[in-house]
């Protein structure tokens, strides 16, 4: 009896051992690289800015769409494995967010001041069991890339050996962060695919990686010819009655401004002491031979008003944003100004200097 129960005990530990390694048994998946190296998006260079506009968070280039790849991961996997693409977030530095159609995206910095970039991506999957669960079969909407860590979409849960593509289509714009000196926004990587099995991400397979190219920004404004000015000659007597008299119109001279600027604006300040910034008077030059009790006012083309130096709103009303200009005149009027009484004039000469500085918005 003892010989004929061992057998039949060895036997049934080997079903039991049997037993426990199918209930044991892995989830599986084989999956090859068939997307190719690289995609770069290629924006318009160079982009042209007006130099002084200090807008933030606008557009600098239109939208460039990638391909369509349907087909980055092909896998075959079997036992309720979980297989899908990732897209790997930017590790850039975020500027801010800017909002286009209801979305809202994170704005990365690109290595230029003032040049961000947002992207979107949409990701693909097809298989027998990638409609369960929630999961998609075909093309998923456009989503926003945010964070730092790969974000996945798109995945197939086969419960049965089956096979599945994955794929993704991404886009990108440049945006504006703030004033842009001009310069070079240099090519880097935006994002790379990976393949996610069952929440873990690799490239070991492969990936698509996502590249920017470089963009030249030039920054928009134009040439700028001063005057000299020469007034007639005044006697001491002539200030009795007026405190500023001999007007004398001059300009200033703006050439070569290209199309694509919001505006031009300006501001006057004297080289020299302000008598009153408001009334736009400064005293003359100090030095032998120079007249005392005298300084200079300056004031609009039509002479009806003081020029208030250190005030940037003087529009350059005449630019066209839409064809600019080959010369602009910016009109204004100077005069002697009699700083005190008549009595305290003095016989010398009159010299100042005026410096206009120009805001391309």
């Amino acid at each position: 009896m003892i010989l004929r129960i061992r057998p039949a005990a060895v036997y049934s530990a080997l079903t039991l051992i049997l037993s426990i390694w199918s209930q044991q048994s892995l989830a599986s998946s084989s999956c090859s690289f068939t997307g190719g190296g690289s995609e770069t998006f290629t924006f318009p260079s160079p982009i042209s800015v007006p130099r002084d506009n200090t807008a933030s968070m606008t557009p600098l280039s239109n939208w460039i769409a990638g391909a369509a790849a349907s087909n980055i991961y092909s896998c075959t996997s079997d036992n309720n494995t979980k297989v899908g693409i990732g897209i790997k977030f930017p590790t850039l530095a975020q500027a801010g967010t800017y909002s286009e159609g209801g979305t809202t995206y994170k704005v990365f910095n690109t290595g230029l001041a003032g040049v961000g970039i947002v992207y979107g991506f949409r990701t693909y999957s097809a298989g027998p069991h990638c409609a369960d669960n929630g999961g998609i079969n075909g093309w998923s909407g456009w989503l926003t890339g945010s964070g730092n860590i790969p974000y996945s979409y798109a995945y197939c849960y086969s419960i049965e050996s089956t096979s599945s593509t994955y794929g993704a289509q991404l886009q990108a714009r440049l945006i504006k962060t703030g004033k842009i000196v001009a310069g070079t926004m240099p090519a880097f990587t935006l994002s790379y695919t990976a393949l996610d099995t069952d929440g873990n991400y690799s490239t070991a397979v492969g990936s698509k990686n996502y590249l920017v190219s470089s963009v030249n920004l030039q920054a928009l404004g134009c040439t700028a010819d001063g005057a000299q000015v020469i007034l007639d000659a005044a006697k001491k007597a002539d200030f009795a009655s007026a405190t500023s008299i001999r007007t004398k119109p001059f300009q200033f001279t703006l050439r070569n401004c290209p199309a694509g600027m919001n505006s031009i604006k300006y501001q006057l300040d004297p080289i020299g002491t302000i008598i009153s910034a408001t009334d736009g008077t400064f005293q003359n030059a100090t030095g032998t031979n120079m007249a005392k009790g005298v300084g200079l006012r300056i004031t609009n083309e039509a002479n009806t008003a003081p020029i208030r130096f250190g005030d940037s709103s003087y529009v350059v009303s005449d630019y066209s944003s839409a064809s600019g200009n080959s010369s602009i005149p910016i009109k204004m009027n100077v005069s002697y100004y009699r700083t005190g009484t008549a009595a305290q004039v003095t016989a010398g000469k009159v010299m100042g200097t005026a410096q206009l500085t120009l805001f391309y918005l």
